[in-house]
């Protein structure tokens, strides 16, 4: 019987650190639509955040929402993105969120972040200080997969990049409306993203973007 309950209570604790560990989405509120200044007014205000003086300030769920709801360019609806597509299939650059309590990657279609694991793995991407310090970094990885008939175009990833440009200007002025501060670098531990967000081989890593509350 002792055997048994030794066996047991062994089990049980296997168990609850299984159920720790597991991995867990997080469903993100409704991103903001409406309100804040006018486009132009934004374009006009649009800059990258400094390095000298790059701001920290935590970041909502509900902000983070919102940019990558606008990152991604799925902005209206079902039929509606503004982002170039290839020949209407679904986006072929992802949006991971890497932030001290996990790595994510962004999942349109449920306006959700599906957790890759619950590492802080902001200093394994990069070896810049305030990048490092950031509450949220955004990393933008081509997705070959979707790509389709169109990947024979693909020399060098160079749609992929016309996509990232697209979307980070989406990123750029969504976050100047609610107040944070963004910057597009190329600069990163490429294999340290590969491993953190646990690529494929044929993805690649296109830029990061560190965001900070002004």
């Amino acid at each position: 019987m002792k055997r048994m309950s030794v066996f047991f209570c062994a089990a049980l604790l296997v168990c609850t650190i299984m159920a720790q560990s597991a991995l867990a989405d997080i469903s993100l509120p409704k991103p903001t639509s409406t309100g804040g200044d006018g486009i132009f007014a934004l374009i006009e205000r649009r800059a990258s955040g400094t390095r000298g003086n790059f701001p920290n300030g935590d970041i909502s769920d509900g902000e983070l929402g919102t940019i990558l709801w606008a990152t991604t360019g799925r902005n209206r609806g079902d039929t509606g993105w503004t982002v170039p597509l290839a020949g209407g299939r679904p986006p072929y650059v992802k949006v991971y969120a890497v932030r001290r309590d996990g790595v994510f990657l962004y999942d349109w279609k449920n306006h959700a972040l599906a957790e890759i694991s619950k590492k802080d793995a902001l200093a394994d991407i990069t070896g810049d200080g305030f990048v490092k310090s950031s509450p949220v970094v955004l990393v933008l990885v081509s997705d070959p997969s979707n790509l389709g008939s169109m990947a024979r175009l693909n020399d060098g990833n160079a749609l992929a990049y016309t996509a990232a440009g697209a979307m980070s200007q989406n990123a750029y002025l969504a976050a100047d409306a609610l107040g944070i501060s963004t910057r597009y670098m190329v600069s990163m531990n490429v294999d340290g993203v590969k491993r953190e967000l646990k690529l494929k081989n044929d993805e690649a890593a296109l830029c990061i973007m560190p965001l900070g509350k002004r």
